[in-house]
């Protein structure tokens, strides 16, 4: 036991120390090069949204303003950060670097739940050391706090689905919405897990089949309850009941156009300037439909695209420009196909218990799913990363058992012979 709990505690430090190192370094980097963010863009938009929080603001960014373009999760986030240490980027980086090491312990808190302690030690290594998260976890960005959330989310999921019959479960069902709503505020492209883990606890609870449909009423009625208060505020603004965001339609565009290639290129936007001629929900709706008259019209094309999007999510290594190549690119190429293979072993192994196979890579499905229709990049799929982790670590798991059990038989046979 004083064992388990010294090899926990040294991962756990390990994380955060790579995390602490790593910010520190790309804060280096970022004033030599003189930039405040290594990742423009997204990160300055949450940042100066952070900012308008602390000092009472209106919430939008841009002109004209765009006051539904992000959903409040991460910015709120951040204005924390900023309240108690100031402007400073670093500061946040730091912030980020506890939530990123405490996604780590979540993840072992799962794989603990689901399986054992040794399982749960061996991914929280696995997330610990990744070279991609350690990098990812510091930055200004929602994904961080997405994975926080997302494995809350997992872990309340999971509880509920271990509810035996008559044991009280409506609490815990309403709360895992309430949880998965919350984390829509981070990343709005987790609503669709209010209708995957719905099904998951139709599927495969233990509860009886009235209070499994009960059960998924509540979590979609906790996650409307946790959307409402952005909602109403987003229908004060807009006249509209927006429960998520406005950016929906050129995120989509994005992804769907003539010169669409999978990846992001938001050059269109600027230069088409549409908000000078219609109002945010007007101009959200007209790029949709804009995208969606280009699958109609070119449906190979679509198809093309969506090949290209899954590629460049599931590519091994960061496919940015600028970021790609050399290396590290190979060091990750390895790392990722190793995990690859535990993942498939692990989940093999789990064949007769599909339900965790289902709650620890239903997510990473998802946002596939999601991004083969969006643009595709390996930065989408980084959240998914934690509970994949855990599958690696249970067929790692299996795989060293296997490999005891045939060593132990050899040696008995060889003591046989002899």
């Amino acid at each position: 036991m004083r064992q388990t709990c010294y090899k926990f505690w040294t991962i756990l430090v390990l994380a955060l120390l790579l995390r602490v190192i790593a910010a520190y370094a790309i804060e280096q980097h970022v004033t030599q090069a003189g930039r405040t963010f290594l990742i423009e863009g997204d990160a300055n938009s949450y940042w100066e949204l952070a900012q308008h929080i602390v000092a009472g603001e209106d919430y939008a960014v841009f002109q004209p303003p765009r006051r539904v373009l992000r959903t409040p999760g991460f910015p709120l986030l951040l204005a924390a950060s900023i309240k108690v240490c100031g402007k400073s980027v670093f500061a946040a980086s730091l912030v980020m670097a506890v939530v990123g090491t405490g996604c780590c312990w979540l993840t072992w808190l799962l794989a603990r739940k689901l399986f054992d302690e040794l399982t749960a030690l061996w991914a929280m290594l696995l997330v610990a050391l990744s070279p991609l998260q350690i990098g990812s976890n510091v930055q200004i960005l929602s994904e961080t706090l997405f994975s926080f959330a997302l494995l809350g989310c997992l872990l309340a999921l999971a509880r509920l689905l271990k509810q035996q019959p008559g044991a009280p479960s409506g609490r815990i069902a309403f709360a895992n919405g309430i949880l998965t709503g919350l984390t829509v505020l981070i990343r709005p492209g987790w609503l669709l897990w209010v209708g995957l883990s719905s099904i998951l606890v139709i599927l495969f609870g233990q509860m009886t089949f009235a209070k499994r449909i009960l059960c998924s009423c509540l979590i979609c009625g906790g996650c409307f309850v946790a959307l409402l208060p952005w909602a109403w505020r987003n229908h004060e603004v807009t006249g509209h009941w927006i429960f998520t965001s406005l950016w929906s339609g050129p995120s989509l565009y994005d992804g769907l156009h003539p010169n669409a290639t999978g990846a992001s290129d938001m050059t269109f936007f600027d230069q088409e300037d549409v908000l000078s001629t219609m109002s945010e929900f007007d101009m959200n709706d007209h790029y949709k439909q804009r995208a969606i008259d280009f699958v109609v019209s070119h449906p190979r094309r679509t198809v093309e695209l969506a090949f290209l999007k899954a590629g460049r999510y599931l590519a091994p290594s960061l496919n940015a420009a600028g970021f790609s190549g050399g290396a590290f690119s190979v060091f990750c190429a390895v790392w990722y196909s190793t995990l690859t293979v535990l993942i498939l072993a692990g989940a093999l192994d789990l064949r007769q218990r599909m339900v965790w196979v289902g709650l620890l890579a239903g997510p990473f499905l998802q946002f596939l799913l999601v991004h083969m229709v969006f643009v595709g990049s390996i930065r989408y799929r980084l959240p998914v990363e934690f509970p994949l982790s855990i599958l690696s670590a249970h067929g790692l798991v299996a795989l060293r058992q296997r490999w005891k059990q045939r060593t132990r038989r050899d040696c008995e046979r060889q003591s046989g012979v002899t």
